[in-house]
């Protein structure tokens, strides 16, 4: 399953080419998930709940409150969808948290509602989670359709056929070469199966296994392929396995391992027959100690911190990488250093890196520059391995120029459309640009006298606006980090970005950068922009009750009355301004 240190969702969960470092292409034959330690129950989670509420000062019957938020939600739809169920489920307690802490807030005062929702968020780390929590059902904005593709909610463990065979008629890549990944160089293609759910949730679905995910795998295009099968649930997968007659060499049985409470998970590993077994200890919570790690029947373990918001994120210590590495190499195990999380330490301190994924090696120490594949996939088709010069990975779309342009147009228009996106990537140049000359107070040198001044005669914008053209810089580049190599859907404009300065949350911001970018089909516009951040701010909105734009000026406007005439804080002000500004 895909955790809070994995990489992007494809909108059709099977993505030709994705992040994630060790593999090619994802593919989901089944949404959903029932459940593990980064999908917890609703038992859990509620007592994570009181137990902070507790610490705080309060007692709170966090169930009880839950049970009547669900009911008035669900007692006020007409007709309730697949995804719209009268429980206290973890999607239900996800989607009510802002109703819940205004709850707790009133009864039992802010610190402890802070406290229960900080414990919501330390308790769901799963990024596939999350991503259907917004773009799944939700009882609290019942008009709301399910995005095309994803589980109504992650409890319902949902089939896709179909997935696996188109899968398998991707492009064979034996031989061929990678420059932004080279540990890849040569390899067959590599689809991670379950990245954004676990396929084997519930026995049930053995015979969907059977008959649409191994003749897929066992096809003759399926062939060229390396399956890197991940679960949580070995033992069902040993299960799996026995009846379909062991999995084929071209399948590698992974579990994952999140520290020593999870490493039963290895002895059932070890019952699957296969040719081939892999670990993926991510994300790591806390060190295994390498007398502890039994790499008995292991050929590859794949080691990860965690990411996610940076305030709920476990560190990562990288000496725990260092020393499960030097255990591999003693037990010949190849060893796969993914990422480094969000908040990688060394000798206890804390450092900060500018993927927040940790994933980019260019910025590791070298010594910690391991990326190693187990020799079975090496030798796997070595036979058949013709080296070729052809580019491993390719952008997804590939589109031919027009037949009617000539060799001149084609030129012409390869240099203005380098002038064009320069032009368009300004705004971010020009951001960091300010930001050096206000922090450095570099203004100093020229003859304005004032930063203020210097932006008006020069930048002929408002001081305000400097500061918004410093801050949009600032999260362009951060959502830019995030995506592919090679990927144009980056913000091109400051008011694009501008809306999502209203979300503090960096993944929430990503989350409405993607929704949005989703929603165009590519670049989209402010206005889009404005759309995803608030779906994100107020979920319990369906389209039809959403306000106006006019209407939401009216609101905004009387709020910043209220704030000036009771002489409220200046940052409230600011930010209503703000808000009016998106608005105008």
């Amino acid at each position: 399953m895909l955790t809070g240190g994995a990489a992007r969702l494809s909108l059709s969960l099977m993505s030709k080419i994705t992040d994630i470092q060790w593999c090619d292409t994802t593919v989901n034959p089944i949404m959903g998930c029932g459940g593990c330690e980064l999908f917890p129950n609703p038992k859990e989670i509620l007592g994570a709940i009181n137990t902070a509420v507790a610490a705080a000062g309060a007692r709170i019957d966090s169930g009880g409150i839950y049970k009547a938020l669900v009911d008035d939600c669900f007692s006020k739809i007409e007709t309730p969808g697949p995804g719209h169920k009268r429980t206290v489920n973890t999607t239900n307690i996800w989607n009510l948290r802002d109703q819940f802490a205004e709850h707790v807030s009133r009864d039992h005062g802010v610190a402890a509602a802070t406290a229960a929702s900080v414990a919501i968020r330390k308790a769901i780390t799963c990024y596939a989670a999350t991503l259907h929590f917004i773009r799944g059902a939700s009882i609290t904005n019942p008009t709301k359709s399910s995005h095309k593709g994803h589980a109504p909610i992650f409890e319902s463990v949902t089939r896709f056929s179909g997935r696996m065979a188109e899968t398998a008629l991707l492009p064979d890549l034996l031989g061929r070469h990678d420059a932004t990944s080279p540990w890849k160089d040569r390899l067959a293609r590599m689809i991670f199966v379950s990245d954004m759910g676990d396929a084997l949730s519930a026995k049930g679905d053995f015979p969907f296994l059977k008959s649409d995910v191994m003749p897929a795998i066992r096809s003759e295009k399926g062939r060229n392929h390396l399956w890197l099968w991940l679960t949580k649930r070995p033992e069902r997968m040993a299960q799996f396995a026995d009846q379909v007659g062991g999995f084929p060499e071209n399948v590698c049985p992974m579990t994952t391992v999140t520290g020593p409470a999870t490493l039963a998970r290895i002895d059932q590993l070890r019952e699957v027959t296969a040719a081939v077994r892999g670990l993926s200890l991510e994300p790591l919570w806390e060190r295994i100690p390498p007398e502890n790690l039994d790499l008995t029947g292991i050929d590859w373990v794949i080691v990860g911190g965690e990411s996610g918001s940076a305030d709920f994120t476990r560190p990562f210590a990288v000496e725990w990488a260092e020393e499960l590495r030097e255990h591999c190499r003693k037990n010949g195990v190849a060893f796969f250093l993914k990422q480094l999380g969000r908040n990688p330490s060394r000798n206890g301190e804390v450092f900060k890196l500018r993927n927040d994924h940790g994933g980019d090696w260019d910025e590791w120490e070298p010594s910690l520059r391991t990326r190693e594949f187990p020799r079975q996939f090496h030798q796997y088709r070595v036979e058949e391995l013709v080296v070729s010069d052809e580019p491993r990975r390719r952008h997804k779309t590939n589109k031919p120029l027009v037949e009617e342009l000539s060799p001149l147009d084609t030129s012409d228009f390869k240099r203005l459309d380098k002038v064009v996106r320069k032009g368009v990537a300004a705004f971010m140049e020009t951001g960091k640009a300010l930001a050096e000359i206000h922090d450095r107070k570099l203004w100093k040198a020229s003859t304005h006298g004032t930063w203020e001044g210097y932006c008006r005669k020069v930048a002929g914008i408002s001081k305000p606006h400097a500061h918004r053209l410093v801050e949009a810089s600032r999260i362009a580049g951060e959502l830019a980090e995030s995506l592919p190599i090679g990927n144009d859907s980056i913000p091109v404009s400051e008011s694009q970005v501008r809306p999502l300065q209203r979300l503090d949350d960096p993944e929430m911001r990503k989350q409405a950068w993607h929704a949005a970018v989703s929603k165009a089909a590519g670049q989209p516009t402010a206005r889009e922009v404005v759309d995803a951040v608030f779906e994100i701010l107020h979920p319990d909105h369906g389209q039809e009750d959403r306000p106006t734009r006019s209407q939401q000026r009216v609101e905004r406007f009387e709020l910043l009355k209220t704030v000036i005439q009771n002489r409220k804080s200046w940052e409230d002000a600011e930010r209503l301004l703000k808000e009016l500004e998106e608005l105008l």
